[in-house]
C-alpha cells in the first residue's frame, strides 16, 4: 500500500506502536532508488549555498536510537541516507549552527566521512556524482516534510 507523505507517494511497510501510538513505517528511497528528479531538486540545486534547512521531523527514541517520524509515519531510511539525516539534525536543530552553515556544509562534511571510512580520496568527478547524490537525497527528505 503506498500513501502520499508530502510531496512523494511512500510504500508503507509495516505498522507499529510505539508508546501507545500507532505509527506506518514507510520506505524512503535513497538517491538511486529514486526514478529522475524529486520536485524539490530546483529548489536544492539552486539554493546549495545558502539553504539552512529547518527540521521539523521528530526523532523518536526507541532502542537508544534515533528514529524519524513524520506526523505518524516512521521513516525507514537506508544506513548512508540515516546519517545524512542524522548530520543534518545534529548540525541545523540541536546545535544551532553559525550563519555560514548551510545544507553544503553538512554534504562536504558527508563526502569528508565517507572518503575516511573508504580509507582513499575521491577524485573531483567522483566527489561531483557524491555531491548530486547528496543533494537529491536532501530533496526528497525536504518533499516528505523532513525538512523546509
Amino acid at each position: 500500500m503506498r500513501e502520499k507523505i508530502g510531496n512523494l507517494e511512500l510504500e508503507v511497510e509495516a505498522v507499529v506502536e510505539i508508546d501507545g501510538e500507532e505509527y506506518k513505517v514507510v520506505s524512503v528511497p535513497n538517491a538511486e532508488e529514486y526514478k529522475g528528479f524529486p520536485p524539490s531538486w530546483e529548489f536544492v540545486k539552486t539554493h546549495m549555498l545558502t539553504w539552512r534547512p529547518y527540521f521539523k521531523a521528530k526523532m523518536l527514541k526507541v532502542n537508544d536510537q534515533l528514529i524519524p517520524a513524520i506526523d505518524k509515519y516512521l521513516l525507514n531510511l537506508d544506513e548512508d541516507m540515516y546519517e545524512f539525516l542524522l548530520d543534518i539534525y545534529y548540525t541545523f536543530k540541536v546545535n544551532k549552527p553559525s550563519i555560514e552553515t548551510n545544507i553544503s556544509t553538512v554534504i562536504t562534511r558527508q563526502i569528508e566521512k565517507l572518503e575516511e571510512k573508504m580509507g582513499k580520496r575521491f577524485s573531483e568527478e567522483e566527489k561531483t556524482q557524491l555531491y548530486i547524490k547528496y543533494g537529491i537525497e536532501a530533496a526528497i527528505l525536504r518533499d516528505i516534510g523532513v525538512m523546509s
